[in-house]
């Protein structure tokens, strides 16, 4: 019995290691693709800032078991960065 949990505990530990592997590939491709399609003179730093608090919080929350509040944290973030795109977007001229 202690073979088969130790067995289920490696493949658990496996599979959690492939999904932290494919999520952070994910991120690099996600960003790679979000860099080449925004307009840099709209939208400039106001994905920056907000993205980089959510990889910050996304490294972060594990260690100290806040899941929880990265969640809120994220979306926070993501309103904030719509937030500012339509203030430059309302501004910037024409």
């Amino acid at each position: 019995m202690s073979k088969r949990l130790d067995e289920l505990a490696a493949r658990k530990s496996l599979l959690v290691a492939q999904l932290r592997l494919q999520r952070m590939e994910f991120a690099l491709h996600a960003g790679d693709v979000r860099s080449s399609l925004r307009p840099a003179r709209l939208i400039g730093s106001a994905v920056a800032q907000p993205a980089a608090v959510i990889a910050l919080v996304e490294a972060i929350a594990p260690v100290f078991g806040l899941q929880r509040y990265a969640r809120w944290i994220r979306l926070a973030s993501i309103a904030f960065a719509v937030t500012r795109i339509a203030r430059k977007w309302r501004t910037s001229p024409d």
